[in-house]
């Protein structure tokens, strides 16, 4: 009886430091935006653009549509491709271009408002509101 107790405690205190797994449901991206900043505040960003016409991005981010479809903008090109959810990752895949040489982006779902960019370990933060800023 003993040796049955000890077991069923151990199995209890083992489970105690099993990591809860907050991964969304396959399909609630859908119409979601993430973005990945380039400047902490809009001021670093307004302060850091050169003083002609040209005006350079303060972000990037990734927009998953309806019907597994997804838009990036990592540079100032919007980029159309598909994604799909396999486990704890998101996968995007374009034609190739030249933002995206291998025609793929992997995310890393980290949580419900967070992702994480694999090729380059970039984190990248839902959007709350209408404003990157927010």
């Amino acid at each position: 009886m003993k040796v049955k107790l000890l077991f069923i405690c151990s199995i209890f205190f083992m489970a105690s430091f099993c990591e809860r797994n907050e991964l969304p449901k396959k399909n609630s991206f859908e119409n979601e935006t993430f973005i990945f900043l380039y400047f902490k505040t809009e001021k670093e960003c307004l302060d850091a653009q050169p003083s002609s016409d040209f005006f350079i991005n303060c972000h990037s981010e990734i927009n998953f549509l309806e019907e597994s479809v997804a838009e990036i903008i990592l540079t100032d090109i919007i980029w159309r491709g598909e994604y799909k959810v396999e486990k704890k990752n998101i996968i995007v895949t374009f034609e190739d271009n030249y933002e995206v040489a291998d025609g793929t982006i992997v995310f890393q779902i980290m949580n419900k408002s967070k992702l994480k960019r694999l090729d380059d370990n970039t984190v990248w933060n839902k959007m709350v509101g209408n404003s990157i800023w927010d």
